[in-house]
């Protein structure tokens, strides 16, 4: 196959082109304009990726900054490959700048290197390939780049509004061999009053985590005590405990202790390989804990959620065969304007019910003062093993890798929802770190070949003239 020899050839190419696209700090921001819903740099990513499409010969689409796509190849079906654009906060600790898209050891760093702009850069450079090799299509072929996947999926809503939907497609936006289940969501929001009752220990502000699908890797509280001694007898009472991650600091202001946490972050769909530092702290403070609803939050967080992921304090935890157990993240919470907050991730089974869920989530509520103020639900989605789609997919994999995997299911939430026919496929191959949504996010330079390599043969395979 031609198109293959094309690939390795643009190989120095594609690094620039992701380093630049790396380069682009695409985290959610305020409305910048008609045209940037989402932000300048997101607005500017999603330029950056259309000028590329326009200069190599595609035909492309800005949807307002919502979306947009580049299209080759004729025909009445149309295959789609969904990827997005947007990135969650870098975090700090990072080995190298988090947009710098430095290479090292044969890998490249950046926030987006592996979710999602290295594979998107790996679909365009694939697409690339077919269409200077001149191969023959039957069908046409959309790159769709969102601009909102980590945060409101705004940009699917507005897109599919104004645009056809594919036929069928893929997305590059988790892991091989390829997922064809996927969990349900529902994110809540939790908030309630921050008020103190008696003389014991105020706390004056508890806060930690970025997004509600990142596991906290930081939280910190501020505690004022009613006089030194308790302070001293409080940090040694919090220390004494010997929980990995705990430190205490006297702050200069009369009577304040600084309590802080630390954690290991990880993918929100997968809270269970990091260490929240949110819960963490919650448990860490129980010897100091005091009146008030602020501290009512503070116990709910260490009684209901405690350092479990599988929703057991809440009485959600439930599993199936298809999709496995449900997960639960708490990540994010904070205290301000007199208010306790905090925003929380499930990721459920396919045959949970997220109405019950929530019900059963509410009635734990008022005791500690809390109510749910916001809430949204994403069904779960699911292909069978023997549908067309999975079973092209999964035979260009084996045939590149020699691997023969089953299929699997995930709790991430991928734009495979939104095609109906749609799995998600790749970029993680089977043994690989997860780094996405974590400090030093990279991709292999060698995996982005061979995902490039993967995804050319696929959309030949989708595409290919009859």
């Amino acid at each position: 196959m031609d198109f293959l020899d094309r690939i390795q050839q643009k190989k120095a190419e594609m690094i620039t082109t992701l380093q630049e696209l790396l380069a682009i700090p695409s985290v959610e921001a305020d409305p910048a304009g008609p045209d940037a819903p989402f932000g300048r740099e997101i607005a500017r990513a999603l330029e950056y990726v259309l000028a590329w499409g326009e200069r190599h010969g595609f035909t492309t689409k800005n949807l307002s900054g919502y979306a947009g796509h580049l299209e080759y190849g004729t025909g009445d079906e149309l295959v789609g490959v969904l990827v997005h654009l947007d990135v969650v906060p870098a975090g700090e600790g990072w080995r190298y700048p988090p947009f710098s898209g430095t290479v090292a050891d044969g890998k490249i760093y950046g926030r987006g290197a592996n979710d999602d702009k290295g594979p998107a850069v790996a679909v365009m450079y694939a697409l690339k390939a077919l269409k200077d090799s001149g191969v023959k299509l039957g069908k046409k072929i959309r790159i769709i780049f969102g601009c909102d996947e980590e945060s409101g999926w705004q940009c699917m809503k507005h897109y599919f509004k104004h645009e056809r939907k594919p036929d069928y497609g893929f997305t590059p936006d988790a892991c091989f061999p390829l997922i064809n289940s996927e969990k349900g969501q529902m994110a809540l929001k939790f908030e309630g009053d921050a008020t103190v009752d008696g003389d014991g220990v105020v706390l004056q502000v508890f806060t930690g985590g970025t997004r509600r699908n990142v596991v906290p890797e930081h939280a910190e509280a501020v505690l004022l005590f009613p006089d030194h001694e308790g302070l001293e007898r409080g940090k040694a009472a919090i220390l004494a405990q010997g929980i990995d991650g705990i430190e205490a600091f006297v702050l200069p202001e009369k009577n304040q202790l600084k309590v802080s946490a630390q954690g290991v972050s990880a993918h929100g769909s997968t809270p269970e390989q990091g260490d929240n530092a949110v819960t963490k702290l919650a448990q860490a403070l129980a010897p100091v804990e005091g009146g008030g609803s602020a501290w009512a939050a503070v116990r709910f967080i260490r009684e209901r959620f405690g350092r479990e992921t599988n929703g057991r304090g809440l009485g959600i935890n439930c599993q199936d065969e298809v999709s496995g157990a449900l997960t639960l993240n708490l990540g994010v919470v904070r205290t301000e304007g007199g208010k306790i907050w905090m925003e929380v991730d499930i990721r459920s089974p396919q045959s949970a019910d997220h109405e019950t869920m929530k019900e059963k989530i509410a009635a734990h509520l008022p005791p500690y003062g809390l109510e749910i103020v916001e809430s949204s639900m994403m069904a779960p989605h699911y292909l069978p093993a023997d549908h067309h789609l999975v079973q092209v997919l999964l035979q260009v994999y084996r045939e590149e890798t020699g691997d023969m995997s089953p299929p699997v299911a995930t709790g991430g939430r991928t734009y495979a929802m939104t095609l109906g026919n749609g799995v998600a496929f790749g970029p993680g191959f089977p043994g690989q770190p997860e780094t996405a949504h974590q400090k030093d996010e990279y991709i292999a330079v060698e995996d982005l070949m061979r995902c490039t390599r993967i995804y050319a043969k696929a959309l030949y395979a989708l595409a290919k003239e009859e």
